[in-house]
């Protein structure tokens, strides 16, 4: 199984759709806006709430993705899109160069093999009625994996063991509400890593838990791109988290993908405005990195219709008369990083 603390970081290279492994093609995910029985608009009869609103992106394979941005903005509306427990409303998903719906079609069950989610809450995850010993065996045995109840047990154990579960035995008999946040976490991880899979959808996996047993989630999920070139996708409000861990970070606003570089790219060099506010009252262990911290005015507008312009432009220090007009095209700005804003 599993050797859980050998940490180690990949650079992030220039990427085509040739080479990337996973590719997000104009990802939408609208949401009928309902009052009553009636869902209206003034000049098509529709109102929507665009959730993610034409997302595209790229991924290596072995790439760890940060997706940040504040609460609402579709970070994880977007993974879930990822996992297809959301369907999009548009655009298509390919993961090594396979259409996910079709994936999805031909074989669901290899699908859900292949792609895993770690979700925020540890205690919503599992059935309380169960004990540890069900809910992990059951994948296993669903994906026929082990050739006998006690071959997976054994799998199970060395799992147990290797993630820092001791005594195996225990943990195995005891129910969800008798293990920690941190152990329901780590059992999350892995019972997702049981199945071996390509794809890994980590959903702010951290920010329920004590701020003394993140580092060592942090950590496993750190291990398991090492030891079997695993994709992740760590979606975080946690810009200092998502540094450290994360290749690339891509930063949402209202449904849109603003900026999308390295990490250093992101939190070094910011283009657009509002990612730079973002980085400027984000807390850095470096005193270097110190800098003023910028306030975004206003709350973030409704995501039912948004536009015309850009969906940033009404708390936008620096928005000119065209930002209320258009929404604003992607930028190359130099290697893999990319930026919507008319003012770069």
């Amino acid at each position: 199984m599993i050797e859980w603390f050998d940490v180690f970081c990949v650079g992030v290279v220039k990427m085509s759709e040739n080479n990337a492994y996973i590719r997000l093609q104009n990802i939408t995910k609208w949401y009928p806006n309902k009052d009553g029985f009636k869902v209206f608009s003034a000049a098509s009869g529709k109102s929507w709430i665009k959730a993610v609103d034409d997302v595209n992106l790229m991924m290596e394979k072995g790439e760890i993705l940060g997706v940040i941005g504040e609460s609402g903005c579709g970070k994880s509306t977007l993974g879930r899109m990822l996992t297809c427990l959301e369907i999009p409303t548009k655009g298509d998903i390919f993961i090594d160069h396979m259409s996910v719906k079709e994936m999805r079609a031909k074989n669901p069950k290899g699908f859900r093999r292949m792609v895993q989610i770690i979700f925020q809450n540890p205690f919503d995850t599992f059935s309380p009625r169960e004990k540890i010993e069900t809910i992990l065996l059951r994948p296993l045995q669903i994906h026929r994996i082990g050739k006998t109840r006690n071959e997976r047990l054994q799998l199970i154990l060395d799992a147990l063991d290797a993630g820092g579960l001791s005594p195996a035995k225990d943990i195995l008999n005891r129910y969800p509400h008798e293990l920690s946040g941190g152990q329901l976490q780590r059992i999350s991880i892995i019972r997702a890593m049981s199945l071996d899979p390509s794809v890994i959808i980590a959903d702010e996996p951290v920010s329920m838990l004590d701020v003394s047993v993140r580092s060592d989630i942090i950590n496993m999920i750190l291990a398991l791109r090492q030891k079997q070139q695993m994709t992740i996708v760590f979606i975080s409000h946690d810009i200092a988290l998502t540094r450290y861990i994360s290749d690339k970070i891509a930063v949402m606003y209202l449904g849109k993908l603003v900026e999308c570089g390295t990490a250093d790219d992101i939190v070094k060099n910011p283009k657009h405005p509002y990612t730079i506010a973002l980085v400027s009252n984000c807390g850095s262990i470096h005193p270097a990195d110190a800098s003023e911290s910028i306030t975004i005015s206003g709350e973030p507008p409704t995501p039912i219709d948004p536009g015309p312009g850009c969906y940033f432009a009404p708390r936008c220090n620096m928005a000119a008369d065209e930002c209320f007009k258009h929404y604003p095209e992607m930028k190359n700005l130099g290697g893999s990083h990319t930026a919507s804003c008319f003012r770069i």
